[in-house]
């Protein structure tokens, strides 16, 4: 949306964005997408460049935070950032206002410049921040909790660690109520596959 206007408002370009709880296999998802055919953006890789080359975030960040979020190379440490905000809400918010406006700058540049008529935007957030209004449509990926704490484990994240960053989200049954549509994540790949080309979009 610009302004009022939704981004697709007078073109044919389906824009859909896809949501859901960590862990949940939006990253699959967004992968099988673009396999079949779509143009794809992820805010998570959006965060990543931003923090890997906007001088002016890296300086806020350091302002805020220090020397302990940086690694010595001068590159920010992610892991080390992610444990300070998943553990105080202040903080949390904070770099959430400061990366947000840079991001979603980014994504709706990239779906204005798409030139394929089906552009997907994964955004973690999307329900949290009131951002339904940008899409066609909205795609929620749902998986059980103990497939979200075994993947979590797998990323090498303590329960009380994952449980902290689960809690840091709108409840995925709730995501799940606010969706168009709903994914299962909890199966393979290919059955994630299957789902997807059952969309009716």
């Amino acid at each position: 949306m610009l302004g009022n206007k939704p981004m697709n408002e007078g073109a044919a370009k389906l824009v859909v964005g896809l949501t859901g709880g960590i862990a949940s296999g939006k990253s699959t998802a967004l992968q099988k997408l673009h396999v079949l055919g779509w143009s794809v953006v992820s805010a998570d890789s959006l965060v990543s460049e931003t923090l890997a080359s906007d001088g002016a975030v890296l300086k806020k960040i350091k302002q805020r935070w220090g020397d302990a979020v940086f690694l010595t190379c001068g590159s920010v440490d992610k892991a080390a950032v992610s444990r300070l905000v998943f553990a105080k809400k202040l903080e949390r918010r904070w770099l959430e206002d400061l990366l947000h406006p840079i991001v979603r700058s980014k994504w709706i540049s990239f779906v204005q410049s798409c030139p394929s008529p089906k552009c997907m935007v994964e955004i973690p957030l999307l329900f949290e921040k009131n951002l339904q209004h940008h899409f066609t449509h909205t795609i929620s990926m749902f998986a059980s909790q103990s497939t979200v704490l075994n993947r979590l484990a797998l990323r090498g994240l303590s329960p009380e660690d994952s449980r902290a960053r689960i809690a840091a989200q709108l409840p995925s049954l709730e995501k799940a109520a606010l969706a168009d549509f709903v994914l299962w994540g909890d199966g393979s790949p290919e059955h994630l596959l299957a789902q997807i080309k059952e969309l009716p979009i």
